[in-house]
């Protein structure tokens, strides 16, 4: 299936244990008005549809993709994670055991604690008719009859090129044939073995909501959530400033390196490449 590819976005803009420690942010009100991370793409035919409206779900997977798998964990907390390993996205709903996970009638998907209440909503409610899908991008998708998306967790898949000024968001993730670049939920950047699940190397980043950006001075650097570019807040990056132009590379050997700027210098490199 194609993915999408939300370049807007990459301008501007994989982990039980942690999940269990609460390192993720805390629930958003499940009254809130409809997400603001809304998706704007055309459904993709061949997404698998996670479950029906008006269905619930316990304790347990809830659907799978080629790339993805949500599942509601016993603690409560709704986690989307890739099929290698990382969790891209969580509700942040741990604690509440019992807890289940509906996709209602109106098209909002809510997490409600055992006793009903509800601890988490995606906001996509006045959409009767609309459907879940989780796409094999790893994209999970409240799409409206129409086709439009209504919301959307924001984890598709990126380009294997980052260039001067794109970022790789929070839950974003991209691949070789055989290891997964991500930029996981819990602020680590990581590069996890497709058939393993072994971390082969991380940036030992922690900080959720963080994201990478490759900047136009040829540094490339994972930033906390509210960091950036002329802000501070570097978690880590390349150390290589003063290469402008530069851009990042994930090999198709599963390497990692930032090449120079009209040229096949490396100027760093995460030293990951596929055995011999």
């Amino acid at each position: 299936m194609a993915v999408i590819r939300k370049r807007t976005v990459l301008r501007s803009g994989l982990v039980a244990a942690a999940l269990a420690a609460g390192v993720l942010a805390a629930p958003a009100a499940a009254q809130a008005a409809p997400a603001a991370q809304a998706a704007t793409a055309a459904p993709k035919p061949s997404a698998a549809q996670a479950f029906e409206p008006g269905t619930s779900h316990g304790a347990g997977e809830v659907a799978r993709s080629k790339n993805a798998v949500l599942t509601l964990q016993s603690d409560g907390n709704l986690v989307l994670a890739h099929v290698s390993g990382g969790v891209l996205w969580a509700t942040g709903t741990y604690g509440n055991p019992g807890a289940t996970v509906t996709f209602q009638q109106d098209g909002n998907l809510v997490v409600y604690s055992a006793a009903g209440k509800a601890l988490w909503a995606a906001g996509s409610y006045g959409n009767p008719g609309a459907r879940l899908d989780l796409q094999s991008d790893g994209n999970l998708v409240v799409y409206r009859q129409d086709g439009s998306g209504a919301w959307s967790t924001g984890t598709w898949m990126v380009d294997t090129a980052v260039y001067p000024t794109w970022q790789i968001g929070s839950g974003n993730w991209t691949w070789s044939p055989n290891a997964i670049l991500a930029m996981e939920r819990t602020g680590k950047l990581s590069i996890r073995d497709r058939h393993t699940l072994a971390e082969r190397w991380s940036a030992n980043t922690w900080g959720p909501g963080a994201y990478a950006r490759m900047q136009s001075d040829g540094n490339f650097v994972v930033y906390g959530k509210d960091g950036g570019e002329g802000r501070g807040g570097a978690l880590w990056s390349t150390g290589t400033w003063n290469a402008p132009g530069a851009h990042l590379v994930f090999q198709a050997d599963g390497n990692l390196v930032l090449l120079a700027k009209d040229s096949d210098a490396v100027l760093w490199q995460s030293g990951t490449a596929d055995p011999a």
